[in-house]
């Protein structure tokens, strides 16, 4: 009778041990689809939070230079909005910013405002072209009477006038946006912008 009992006690501990062992074995090979899923979900969840913020930074950065109209400092005002509105995402540095005159049918910057390569720059009548550094470092100080950054698309020049039509007027937007996470290749992902305004009328 004893016998039997601990033959029974010790087939039931033996089963538990087993069912443990497997348990453990599952779980080895499902946690690091389980981890690769949710750092995907970060990720991507993250990513479009940057997107919708990188476009809302756009939009923002073209109303404050159509608010300023022709005025010395318009596209000053432009890149200090962007600034400010970017700085609540992580990760994140512009790369290039134009202000450009919009009046193409589909209000994209001319294409002769990116070289061969398609980088942005400053054209004639066209596009003024900020880099990142500029971006970070320029005041007030910088911008005289169009003769600074800002003198190939003058904002001196730029038609408020509201019989005439006013000037249609685009900011574009590049950013790096680094990976968080560390599971997807490469360092990170670019995300380009870009929102057209007529500038305010003023007669």
């Amino acid at each position: 009778m004893i016998r039997r009992l601990v033959r029974r006690f010790g087939a039931r501990i033996r089963g538990a041990h087993g069912e443990r062992g497997v348990a453990l074995v599952e779980m080895a090979i499902v946690a690091p689809f389980l981890a690769l899923l949710v750092a995907g979900i970060v990720e991507y969840g993250t990513l479009w939070r940057d997107d919708l913020t990188v476009t809302s930074a756009t939009r923002s950065a073209a109303r404050v230079v159509s608010n300023a109209g022709n005025t010395e400092g318009a596209d000053l005002e432009g890149i200090l909005s962007l600034r400010a509105a970017l700085k609540s995402i992580d990760g994140v540095t512009v790369e290039g910013l134009l202000i450009y005159d919009a009046s193409a049918v589909d209000g994209q910057p001319d294409p002769s405002c990116f070289d061969a390569a398609g980088d942005p720059r400053s054209r004639n009548n066209l596009c003024n072209y900020y880099s990142a550094v500029q971006i970070e470092t320029l005041t007030s100080a910088s911008f005289s009477g169009c003769t600074g950054p800002d003198a190939s698309f003058c904002p001196l020049s730029r038609d408020v006038n509201q019989t005439g039509g006013t000037t249609d007027l685009g900011v574009w937007v590049r950013v790096q946006r680094d990976f968080i996470t560390g599971i997807l290749p490469g360092d990170g992902i670019r995300i380009t912008d870009y929102t057209v305004m007529k500038l305010e009328p003023e007669s």
